[in-house]
């Protein structure tokens, strides 16, 4: 329920970006600031979708949220001038800035309340390429906080490229007199983050959604009646970093070997990612999929967007391992979460954030990076519930899901708060 240990204060929620689990945070956010007691207003590119979000995400924890929340559209912010490959310039980051200072301003005067603090889910999208710690106070004026993802370059070694790193990255406007501090979800870098901006950085929790649908996604069902007893290993979202090549590789192998088990990839398929060698590669096992050839891997190359976050979890319910080894990427993970939320165990790369974790939580195994060899026999090592060494592997998802729950991040919202 609400707490009444505070006043009411009013929180804006700003993200410009809405794509992949962005709207799972989004809601996440508002409904932990709403059950503290706070009215949110919410800014980005789709409102509707927000508010819906926001009521499952409050669901009987807060009552009479239309009456406490008041979503409002953000245009979204485009790719920098840079040929598109980053995602904003010195114009464009500065833009974002003045689109939320404009937008939030007419949603105060609609709603009739000024905002005490403005959070950004994503802040990384007001950064880049910006290290000017005026601008907060030339655009929105109001004490701000957010979670900031990609914060990967604080374990460099002191250098000059580090240093012009650090300005490219913008992360002198932290440095802004109305912070409040910050978030990140890579809690190796605290400290070395901390000391360059000068201002609290704190560990955050990757909440997920783990809701499900009343009856079982269709997809879910045909995954479970494809499988057909076998062990399902499953990855959802076919982006390149995520290791589909690698599992369409490991799934090969399991294939020769006739071991019991089937790969479910789902989700939309990436195609300008990868290759022409790549997608010659993955159109060929698709087309032996149709044909029936290949008898142990979904891959649909035409689906899209899995709709809610509840069929997500649907699906992800089925596997019996989930597939985490990622490549060239160093950040957290919601999957994370979702397995703990299932007690699935995960199988990752080792030696960044996820892999880190998984052998902190010992919540699944660990392998090189693309290495097919090693995961295979790791998925086998899982399925019989052993580690590397050969001793049970007694998962801490109980312990993860404390240190990643609503709980600990409504504490720390709530520090976030006190101080605006």
């Amino acid at each position: 329920m609400i707490s009444d240990s505070q006043p009411t204060k009013t929180v804006a929620l700003v993200d410009p970006l809405w794509v992949g689990h962005h709207p799972m945070y989004f809601s996440q956010f508002s409904a932990a600031f709403l059950r503290l007691g706070a009215f949110v207003i919410g800014l980005c590119p789709n409102p509707a979708e927000a508010l819906a979000g926001a009521r499952a995400a409050a669901e009987d924890s807060v009552p009479e949220v239309d009456k406490k929340l008041s979503t409002h559209h953000l245009p979204g912010g485009k790719r920098s001038w840079f040929g598109g490959r980053f995602e904003g310039d010195p114009l464009r980051t500065f833009q974002r800035w003045k689109r939320c200072a404009d937008t939030l301003f007419e949603a105060e005067q609609k709603v009739g309340r000024k905002v005490d603090l403005v959070f950004f889910p994503y802040l990384d999208s007001y950064l880049r390429f910006l290290p000017l710690a005026s601008v907060p106070h030339l655009t929105i004026d109001r004490p701000w906080s957010g979670l900031y993802l990609r914060n990967h370059h604080y374990r460099e070694s002191p250098s000059p490229k580090k240093s012009l790193r650090l300005l490219a990255k913008g992360d002198a406007l932290i440095r802004s007199p109305l912070c409040r501090g910050i978030g990140v979800l890579d809690e190796r870098f605290v400290d070395p983050m901390q000391a360059y901006i000068g201002k609290p950085v704190h560990g955050f929790p990757d909440v997920t959604d783990f809701s499900l649908p009343e009856e079982p996604y269709v997809l879910a069902k045909e995954i479970l009646r494809k499988a057909s007893g076998r062990k399902v290993i499953g990855l959802i979202g076919m982006e390149r970093r995520k290791g589909l090549l690698n599992l369409l590789r490991v799934a090969e192998k399991a294939r020769e070997l006739r071991l019991p088990w089937y790969f479910a990839c789902a989700g939309r398929f990436e195609r300008p990612e990868y290759s022409a060698e790549e997608l010659a590669t993955v159109d060929a096992i698709a087309a032996k999929i149709q044909s029936g050839e290949i008898d142990n891997v979904h891959l649909d190359l035409n689906a899209g967007r899995i709709p809610e976050e509840s069929d997500f979890n649907s699906i992800f319910k089925t596997f019996d391992v989930a597939w985490a080894a990622y490549e060239g990427f160093e950040g957290s993970s919601g999957a994370l979460g979702k397995a703990a939320s299932f007690d699935i165990p995960c199988l990752a790369t080792a030696g960044e954030c996820i892999g880190h974790r998984i052998e902190g939580y010992r919540t699944g195994l660990t392998i090189p990076e693309g290495d097919s060899d090693r995961a295979l026999e790791a998925i086998r090592r899982i399925l019989e519930g052993r580690d590397w060494q050969d001793q049970p592997l007694h998962s801490e998802h109980a312990r993860y899901r404390a240190d990643h729950g609503t709980a600990r991040l409504e504490s720390l919202l709530k520090g976030f708060l006190n101080t605006a």
